[in-house]
């Protein structure tokens, strides 16, 4: 008896130890944390807490041309020459923020981020890197898409951020920033909103406005980061910062982003589809609602039965909640598919399937010759390593109407062309998606690649006819 006492002992004196032990483990290495009843989990931590996993830091790696000037006159006919020999790229990496607006790993972030990016890693709170594609950037709303994948596809989900509300933010209220400002990841600033409707000028005539300012810390590497509300809720996109002032940045409201996700994820002219039926997101007292904005007559959705006003309520089976889930789960609309929708109208709920129709592709090719004056060729892996060119895609240059828009502002024979408008270009079809609506005298922006640099003009379009056909056989 008095040996089983002995070891009962023994046994509750090494578990208490164990405990003991972890605990100390725990404290050690900062995994413990307060009860979430705990006077220290305030708002700001559950905010962070609830957001941060869906903040991403964004690298992007470009080339720069280094080394000394020889003859110290940039206009020198042979610095040019010469500095071929004595200078040599180098890489030179930007960092920025991004917030997941998808489980399926769709990001937002400004487009300065990603501007001149020529590779883009992604690496989420506490995750692997993921390579990154720009889906579209918007640089007149300072807005990009990104897209990543997991590793070896699968069903991984991301966590991610619902889009709020900036109609009824007040000024005073307190204001949570997450980025990852110079490369410090993660970091959390608090603020109030100290204004609101504030307008940014900058140089080339662009102008931001509506903008929300707030005295929340913000750094280089916070661009693209949320600016959130004491819930945790995102309510605006982090831009900018006043170089010469403190306490004052900048952020994009998310009302703004909210409204032009409809035109960013484009998915009639991404996947060359016509669908007829546009939803926006709308405020129901506290409820969101997606609702049919408008039905192209004579469209498929027309012809299905939608109607203006329908309250849209789940699509394929599964519900929608704010207008990403519509815009995502609708790029998987390719032609031919029959998409189920179930509406509500007039308080009753109804089935409607649209199947949407192929939209013819416009000719790539004889729309930039004919607008611009330009022959374009999609870049391969082979044709980049035979002309050593510094991207593995984007549209080649292989022919140039000097007389014409391309030609007047110094576009040559071997630059590549990545940008046309908000649209990234790989190939002919999309170049086609992004002319397609271009008229006569219309300006375009054009994004471009030239040895090391990327470089970003504005091309108008022609209104005379090319003055020569597109189809002669150009050797490359």
């Amino acid at each position: 008896m008095r040996a089983s006492k002995v070891r009962l002992f023994i046994s509750i004196v090494v578990v208490v130890f164990h405990v003991a032990l972890s605990a100390v483990e725990s404290a050690a290495d900062g995994t413990t944390r307060p009860a979430a009843d705990s006077i220290r989990v305030t708002p700001v931590v559950r905010a962070y807490r609830k957001a941060s996993p869906a903040v991403v830091n964004i690298s992007t790696q470009r080339l720069a041309q280094t080394g000394p000037r020889l003859f110290g006159r940039q206009d020198d006919p042979f610095e040019d020459f010469l500095s071929r020999f004595f200078r040599q790229s180098v890489p030179v990496v930007s960092l920025g923020s991004g917030i997941l607006i998808h489980p399926d790993g769709y990001i937002v972030t400004n487009a300065h981020v990603v501007r001149r990016a020529q590779k883009i890693t992604v690496t989420p709170t506490g995750g692997s890197n993921y390579a990154a594609e720009v889906v579209v950037a918007d640089t007149t709303r300072d807005l990009a898409i990104l897209r990543i994948r997991p590793d070896g596809g699968g069903g991984k989900k991301f966590p991610f951020l619902r889009l709020a509300r900036s109609d009824d933010l007040m000024i005073g209220e307190t204001v949570i920033a997450i980025g990852n400002p110079f490369g410090y990841q993660s970091t959390c600033t608090t603020g109030v909103i100290s204004a609101l409707d504030r307008k940014l000028e900058f140089r080339g005539g662009v102008v931001h406005r509506g903008l929300i300012q707030t005295d929340a810390p913000i750094n280089p590497g916070n661009s693209g980061g949320p600016l959130l509300n004491i819930a945790g809720e995102l309510i605006g996109i982090n831009t900018a910062i006043r170089a010469d002032a403190q306490g004052i940045g900048f952020a994009i409201p998310v009302d703004e982003l909210t409204a032009d996700l409809p035109r960013l994820l484009d998915f009639e002219r991404i996947n060359r589809v016509v669908f007829g039926l546009r939803v926006e997101q709308r405020r129901s007292k506290d409820r969101v609602q997606l609702v049919a904005s408008s039905v192209a007559p004579g469209s498929p959705a027309d012809k299905a039965g939608c109607k203006t006003g329908d309250r849209i309520l789940n699509l394929n089976g599964k519900k929608l909640h704010h207008i990403q889930d519509y815009q995502v789960a609708m790029l998987s609309a390719k032609a031919g598919v029959t998409v189920r929708l179930r509406c509500e109208r007039a308080g009753k709920k109804i089935d409607i399937s649209v199947t949407s129709e192929a939209k013819p592709k416009p000719d790539g090719a004889a729309l930039a010759w004919r607008l611009f004056g330009i022959n374009l060729r999609p870049v391969t892996p082979e044709i980049a390593g035979r002309l050593k060119l510094p991207v593995e895609q984007g549209l080649l240059v292989v022919r140039v109407e000097q007389s014409g828009p391309a030609g007047r502002i110094g576009l040559r024979r071997g630059d590549v062309v990545f940008q046309l408008g908000k649209w990234y270009v790989k190939d002919t079809d999309q170049v086609g998606s992004a002319l397609e609506d271009v008229r006569a005298g219309d300006v375009i922006r054009v994004g471009i690649v030239r040895g090391n640099v990327r470089a970003w003009t504005s091309m108008r379009a022609r209104k005379s006819p090319a003055s020569r056909p597109a189809g002669k056989k150009v050797r490359i």
